[in-house]
């Protein structure tokens, strides 16, 4: 008998009626899911907002919002690496549609059909709600031939969700122009929302676990984690019952093994109870490398725990045509725990980077730092807990900065998912520019100075090596730390120019940096060229050289964005937006209707 599978690892599928007359072989249907589903709990259990940051960079042909789409009112979950496989033994048509009532989706791959809400020029931010994607794939089971897949490094993690046996799928993309069909071997999408995960965590009495009174499914496979110096130890409890609470659950680290053991042996546990849940061998295995550094390694307190299929329906619906014979989707919740030595720790280096010793300031940099993706939500919970009115004002000042809202941290590889080594000075840099823009200005200059005397021993920078962005950048982080506003506005313009030259450049943008023209729009250094010319009283000077560049040259980049950040800087929102609208058109003309 004719056999067609659809296998999808994080298959989400909206509610709503879909277009008849979806061509597909009706002998049989099965699909299949995976994907993770991530939210960050204080001390006291209380889930944290802020966790719209990136942990590494998407490969740079998947589909985005905007990024100034991805800063939302509030995000407190974020739904990461779905994605569906297909199966089949004749080719056919299958449409596939995702919603997500509490958030909205933000990255996809292949090109849908439609995804919503629009978000564009709404005049204020938006709420993580009402979402909608919907694609119509050709699934191809047996083409004799490997299609031609994107391009991604060797080591990238999105390699493996393709070591399966799926059939390849494939979506036209005409919101570039023209029009050209992108293939992959599964549909990939990821998202941000406003939603509590159904698994109570806290500190409290040695650490407090429990499944929600809304959830009369329970929960299976619960993983309760640490990884400390190095090593790791785990808790496996295999359910907890509806309203269930159990103490003492936080695994201790008298038997704590080195981390690549513990990551070995729990990788393979998790792999298992995943198939145990309904996945194929292959799909389970893929899932958990891509997760493996994120979920085994990094350092930290987390729960992980096998959702219940009937919360995954509610929580984002699914609908395919054709209905499928059997649907498995198994979703993975995953908690990280702010512990009250964790949540002490960071209060006392958001008080320190106002000390006037530098290796105190240093040191507290660099604990803020290694916080990663997420330091945002627990700044939020330190100024939330804090009895130190001082510290709530520096926590303030702290969420106002680009080291804290920048969509993706730059401590992870983007193709790994392992830690980056930066040059120290590199650091230093970033500090003295945090620290000028907490209004810190003495301790600001200290590092700012200290900094270019290390970088006037480097090689100056060009505009041919892709590893001279380090430089450009703490040139002009340094330069505005020390306060030396003029000169810092000379090397941000310079970074922006640097920064431009990207389709030149093949060294640094395949996973990481500028991958288009749209990411310019909310690029932090432009923002702070912008803000420098206008400070400096160079914004009439350089605005006026900018028109004429652009009347010159209406199609170069570099005319047309730093033009867009100097409007900006000047506060003419108006002829910035123009600008913009032709660099970087609303996100409903990239993905709509077709």
């Amino acid at each position: 008998m004719k056999r067609m599978l659809v296998a999808g690892c994080l298959a989400t599928v909206a509610a709503g009626t879909l277009a008849v007359g979806v061509n597909a072989s009706r002998d049989r249907l099965v699909v299949h899911e995976w994907g993770t589903f991530l939210a960050m709990n204080g001390a006291n259990g209380v889930t944290l907002d802020g966790m719209y940051h990136e942990e590494h960079a998407l490969p740079d042909f998947v589909h985005a919002r905007s990024r100034d789409e991805l800063r939302l009112r509030s995000s407190n979950i974020k739904g990461e690496t779905p994605v569906i496989y297909f199966y089949a033994d004749e080719p056919g048509q299958v449409q596939v549609e995702v919603g997500f009532p509490s958030g909205m989706w933000t990255q996809w791959y292949p090109q849908a059909e439609f995804v919503g809400p629009s978000l564009v020029q709404i005049g204020s931010l938006p709420r993580a709600r009402d979402g909608r994607i919907r694609w119509t794939v050709q699934v191809a089971p047996s083409l004799g031939r490997q299609p031609q897949l994107p391009t991604t490094a060797a080591d990238a993690l999105w390699n493996y969700a393709r070591d399966v046996d799926a059939a390849f799928v494939s979506a036209d993309d005409t919101t570039r122009g023209g029009s050209r069909t992108e293939w992959e071997r599964f549909i990939f999408y990821r998202g941000l929302g406003e939603a509590p995960l159904p698994l109570d965590l806290s500190a409290a009495d040695g650490g407090r676990i429990g499944c929600g009174s809304a959830l009369p499914e329970g929960l299976k496979h619960i993983y309760v984690l640490r990884v400390e110096g190095g090593k790791g130890a785990y808790r496996y409890l295999p359910e907890l019952k509806c309203g269930q609470r159990l103490d003492h659950v936080m695994p201790a680290m008298d038997h704590a093994v080195p981390v690549d053991d513990f990551s070995a042996t729990v990788s393979g546990d998790l792999a298992g109870r995943l198939v145990e849940s309904g996945l194929y061998p292959k799909e389970a295995r893929a899932m958990v490398n891509t997760w493996r550094a994120s979920y085994f390694t990094s350092e930290g307190v987390r729960a992980l725990f096998v959702l219940p299929q009937a919360w995954t329906d509610r929580f984002i619906p699914m609908k395919i045509t054709p209905q499928p014979d059997e649907l498995v989707r198994v979703m993975v919740g995953r908690i990280e725990l702010l512990t009250p030595d964790r949540e002490r720790a960071a209060e006392t280096a958001i008080s320190s980077l106002a000390s006037p010793d530098s290796a105190v300031r240093e040191r507290a940099f660099t604990l803020l730092r290694d916080q990663g993706r997420y330091v945002e939500p627990i700044v939020r919970r330190v100024m939330e807990s804090t009895t130190d009115e001082r510290v709530r004002m520096l926590c303030r000042q702290l969420l106002l900065t680009d080291f804290v809202t920048d969509i993706r941290t730059s401590l992870t590889d983007a193709a790994t998912g392992g830690r980056l080594v930066h040059e120290p000075v590199f650091a230093r840099a970033q500090l003295a520019s945090l620290l000028r823009d907490m209004g810190l200005n003495d301790q600001a200059t200290q590092e700012g100075e200290r900094a270019l005397a290390e970088l006037a021993l480097m090689p100056a920078p060009t505009m041919t090596d892709h590893t001279s962005r380090h430089t450009f950048r703490a040139l002009a982080r340094a330069n505005e730390g020390a306060g030396r506003d003029r000169e810092a506005l000379k090397w941000y313009g310079e970074f922006v120019r640097f920064g431009s030259r990207y389709q030149t450049c093949s060294g640094c943008h395949e996973l990481a940096g500028p991958r288009n023209d749209a990411f310019f729009r909310d690029w932090w250094a432009g923002r702070k060229f912008g803000e420098l010319a206008s400070r400096t009283g160079e914004s009439t000077r350089l605005i006026e050289t900018g028109e004429g560049e652009v009347a010159a040259d209406p199609g170069s980049l570099l005319a047309r964005i730093r033009l867009a950040y100097l409007y900006e800087g000047r506060g003419d929102s108006t002829r910035a937006q123009r600008l913009w609208a032709k660099i970087d058109p609303p996100a409903e003309t990239r993905a709509t209707k077709r």
